[in-house]
C-alpha cells in the first residue's frame, strides 16, 4: 500500500487523539502544526489560576511527545493559508504537501462588538499568556490590598466579575472564590477583601444542562460567596466599571469573560465555508464542505446533533472527532465509505472550587462534593499520564 501523508494543524485535545491513532498505522506519515510548543490542557485553567497547579501541570510539551512516534514530525510555526487544489498548508516559511488534512485549531473568546469596551477591559483564559497575566496582575493586586490595609479596613471594594455563567464561567467563579477565602482565613488577615461576581445572562446558571447539575453548582456558589446576577446582560464595559441592561453598575478590580467562543482566526484566510462565529461547516462525516479529505474537529467545526443543533465545544467531543476523522482516513485508505460522526457524551463533570465539584457520569450516576472532585482528578490523571509517559520518552530521543 502507498504511504500517505496526514498533516494535523492543531495540537489540542483532538489533534493529539489522531495522532495515537492515525501513528499505529504503517501506511501513514504525519506532521502536526502548531505555532506553540506545547499542548494546552485549558480544562484545568481554573486550577491554574487560583494557584492549585504550576504552569508545567497544564501543558505537555510537543516536540517531546512528537519524538516518540516514529511515523511523526512537528513543526512549529504558523499556518498562513491552505491550497486545496495543490493539496499544500503554506506556513510562515514552507510548502508542506498532504494526502489528507485535518484542522483542529480550537476556538478563542468571542467578544461581542455590540459590548463597548468589552474586548479592551477583560480578560481572556483561552490561552496560557492570557491565563498568565491574569494570574500575575491578580496576586499582584491582592498584595497591594493587602498592604493597603495599614489604614483599616475601609478600602476600595476589590471585586472580580466573571461575565458569562456557562461552564467555564461557574468552575472560574468558584475555584477563584474558594481561593480567596482560603487565602484570608490561611493569613488570618483582618480585612475580608475580594467579592466574586458572576453574571448570568439567563434566569438559570449553566443554561441548558441537567437540573442536578444546576442546582448543586448553585448551592455550591452561595456557600463560596459568589454574587451570581441572573437575567443581565452587559451593556459596556469601562477601565474599572461594567455597565449592565438595567442600567446598574458595578465597579472591578478584574473581570473575565467566558461569554462564548468563536473558531480561531485561521478559518478567516482559508476560504472555505464558515458559520457567524468563523466555525468551518463539515457534513455528517466531518469532512470541510466540497473537500473529501480535509477534515476539522472539535471547537474549530460545526457540528450538529440530530436536531440541527450545534454541540458545546468540549475536549471530549474534540477527542471523539479526532477518532473519528483518523477511522475515516483508513476506511478511505482500504476504498470502503466513510462513516457519519455520532456523537454519545460519556458525562460531565464541573469542578467547583477547593475539593468539591459535581457531575453526571455514564448511566445518569449523579454525584457531587469530594467524590465528584475525586472523579475529575482521576479523568484528568488519566488522559495526561500517558501523553507524559510518551513526552518522557521522545525526550530521551
Amino acid at each position: 500500500m502507498k504511504s500517505l501523508h496526514v498533516v494535523i494543524i492543531g495540537g489540542g485535545y483532538g489533534g493529539l487523539r489522531a495522532i495515537e491513532h492515525l501513528s499505529q498505522h504503517h501506511a501513514l506519515t504525519l506532521t502536526l502544526i502548531d505555532q506553540n510548543t506545547y499542548h494546552y490542557m485549558q480544562t484545568e485553567v481554573y486550577d491554574f489560576i487560583a494557584n492549585k497547579v504550576d504552569m508545567s501541570q497544564v501543558m505537555i510539551d510537543l516536540p517531546s511527545l512528537t519524538k516518540s512516534f516514529p511515523s511523526v514530525r512537528f513543526v512549529c510555526e504558523e499556518v498562513i493559508s491552505i491550497d486545496s487544489q495543490q493539496q499544500q498548508v503554506q506556513t510562515s516559511s514552507q510548502r508542506i504537501k498532504f494526502d489528507h488534512l485535518i484542522i483542529a485549531t480550537g476556538s478563542r473568546t468571542f467578544f461581542p462588538d455590540f459590548i463597548p469596551g468589552l474586548r479592551e477591559h477583560t480578560h481572556g483564559v483561552k490561552n496560557i499568556p492570557s491565563a498568565l497575566d491574569f494570574k500575575q496582575q491578580f496576586e499582584r493586586a491582592l498584595f497591594n490590598r493587602i498592604q493597603a490595609q495599614s489604614q483599616g479596613c475601609d478600602v476600595q471594594p476589590f471585586n472580580i466579575v466573571i461575565g458569562g455563567a456557562g461552564l467555564s464561567g461557574v468552575e472560574i467563579a468558584a475555584e477563584m472564590a474558594a481561593y480567596a477565602n482560603h487565602f484570608y482565613a490561611n493569613g488570618n488577615f483582618g480585612c475580608r477583601g475580594v467579592d466574586v461576581y458572576l453574571i448570568d445572562a439567563y434566569e438559570t446558571i449553566l443554561f441548558g444542562l441537567d437540573p442536578f447539575l444546576i442546582r448543586s453548582s448553585y448551592e455550591r456558589l452561595v456557600k463560596l460567596g459568589v454574587h451570581v446576577w441572573h437575567n443581565n446582560r452587559i451593556s459596556e464595559v469601562r477601565a474599572h466599571e461594567i455597565l449592565l441592561d438595567n442600567g446598574q453598575t458595578l465597579p472591578f478590580e478584574f473581570m473575565i469573560f467566558t461569554g462564548g467562543i468563536a473558531a480561531s482566526t485561521l478559518t478567516h484566510h482559508l476560504g472555505f465555508p464558515t458559520n457567524p462565529k468563523g466555525h468551518l461547516i463539515v457534513d455528517e462525516t466531518l469532512a470541510v464542505t466540497g473537500h473529501d479529505n480535509i477534515y476539522a474537529i472539535g471547537d474549530i467545526a460545526q457540528v450538529l446533533d440530530e436536531n440541527g443543533r450545534m454541540f458545546p465545544p468540549t475536549a471530549q467531543l474534540a477527542e471523539r472527532g479526532g477518532e473519528h476523522v483518523s477511522r475515516n482516513i483508513l476506511r478511505s485508505m482500504e476504498g470502503k465509505g466513510k462513516l457519519p460522526f455520532r456523537f454519545k457524551n460519556m458525562g460531565i463533570m464541573i469542578a467547583l472550587g477547593g475539593e468539591y465539584g459535581t457531575g453526571i457520569l455514564p448511566g445518569g450516576i449523579k454525584v457531587k462534593g469530594y467524590l465528584a472532585y475525586l472523579v475529575k482528578k482521576g479523568i484528568f490523571r488519566f488522559y495526561t499520564l500517558p501523553l507524559r509517559r510518551r513526552s518522557a520518552i521522545g525526550k530521551r530521543r
